[in-house]
Order: structure tokens, then C-alpha cells, then sequence
């Protein structure tokens, strides 16, 4: 009773970032995928058989196949506002092919569990169901959860599908996720005045 009730409550804030606009931030673009990247590195096993080393290749090339299609139906706002740091301010709306896409990757990970053997019952996947909700709405869950391997290389795979092609659709996102506008003057600042010290000192 106490995991439907958990599940239901979860159901809301995902659907509410699917089908509303949100701003992207930098850590869902740029914090939360190189974490995963990170965790793919460590969590492969550097004695793998050829089987699963296939299974690795076919896992990224499908990852990033989804990852693309999530983003097909993403709408992007953007009214041409700055945060106080000089960075665009860009929402996006998920919208139903992310939700679709999400839905086949948890269907890949149960199958892959049962590929390993693991067994799977309806309480278990039902739980695993939470937990993948609770990895989207929260990043400390989504931090501390240990996966498997192939869990984490499906991650990528699609978190870099996903990330490339919404670039592509709005170059303004790498704008919006990138470094600090007034940090990045103040460094170019500093820049010029030590290139303007050391010219004259060579005049000198």
C-alpha cells in the first residue's frame, strides 16, 4: 500500500516537468550527465567478456537513438530574458516522446535485470519503478543510488542523445548552462591587463 501511495505522490512533480515549461539549468545539462559519465567509468568492469562488451556498444548506440527521440517533441521558450549573470533564461517542455522514451529505457533496464538473472516480481518492479522516478525529481537520490553498469551506460547514451539534440534545435541552451557572463568579463579583463603589463614592460 505504502509504495502505490509513494508512486502516486511521485507521479506528479515528473508529469508536471514533463508537460510544463521549465528553465534548464546547468545541472540537469551539464552536472548530472558527467556524474554519469563518471559512474559508466567506474561501475564497467575492465575484465568484461565479449558479450558484454557487445552489449555495451548496442546499449550506447540505442541510448543515444532514444535520447533523440525524446528530444523530438521538446518545445523551447525563450523571450530573450537574462539571468543576473548574463545568461539566457530557456524553458523547455518535455511533452509525450520524452515520456515514451523514458518509459522504453525502464523497460530495458527490468529486461536487462532479468537477462542477468535476476528475479523480478511485481513488488520489485514497482520499487524499481520509485526509484527511477526518484532519480528524475531528485538529485541527491539521484547521486547516492548505486546501479549496474548497464544501467548507468544507458544513461549516458541517452543523456547524450538528448542534450546533443536540443543544442542543435536552440544554441542558445549551451548559452543558458555555460559559464558565468559577468565571471567570464572579469577573466577577460584580468587577461587584457596582464597582456597590457607585459607589453610594457617590453617597451621598456
Amino acid at each position: 500500500m505504502w509504495l502505490l501511495i509513494l508512486l502516486i505522490l511521485l507521479l506528479r512533480p515528473f508529469i508536471k516537468g514533463t508537460f510544463e515549461y521549465e528553465k534548464i539549468t546547468r545541472k540537469e545539462m551539464v552536472i548530472l550527465p558527467v556524474y554519469s559519465l563518471i559512474m559508466m567509468l567506474v561501475s564497467l568492469d575492465t575484465h568484461m567478456n565479449l558479450k558484454d562488451i557487445l552489449l555495451t556498444f548496442l546499449l550506447l548506440i540505442l541510448g543515444i537513438f532514444i535520447g533523440w527521440l525524446q528530444a523530438r517533441g521538446v518545445s523551447i521558450q525563450d523571450k530573450g530574458k537574462t539571468d543576473q549573470y548574463g545568461r539566457p533564461i530557456i524553458k523547455i517542455k518535455r511533452n509525450w516522446p520524452y515520456l515514451i522514451g523514458w518509459i522504453i529505457i525502464f523497460i530495458l533496464n527490468i529486461g536487462l535485470q532479468i537477462y542477468f538473472g535476476k528475479n523480478l516480481s511485481t513488488q520489485t518492479i514497482s520499487s524499481s519503478l520509485a526509484v527511477d522516478l526518484l532519480k528524475d525529481v531528485s538529485t541527491g537520490f539521484f547521486i547516492f543510488w548505486h546501479s549496474e553498469w548497464f544501467v548507468w551506460v544507458l544513461t549516458v547514451a541517452s543523456t547524450l542523445g538528448y542534450r546533443v539534440s536540443i543544442i542543435r534545435k536552440d544554441p542558445r541552451i549551451k548559452q543558458a548552462v555555460g559559464i558565468k557572463e559577468k565571471r567570464q568579463q572579469i577573466l577577460t579583463q584580468k587577461e587584457l591587463k596582464r597582456m597590457g603589463k607585459s607589453t610594457r614592460e617590453k617597451d621598456k
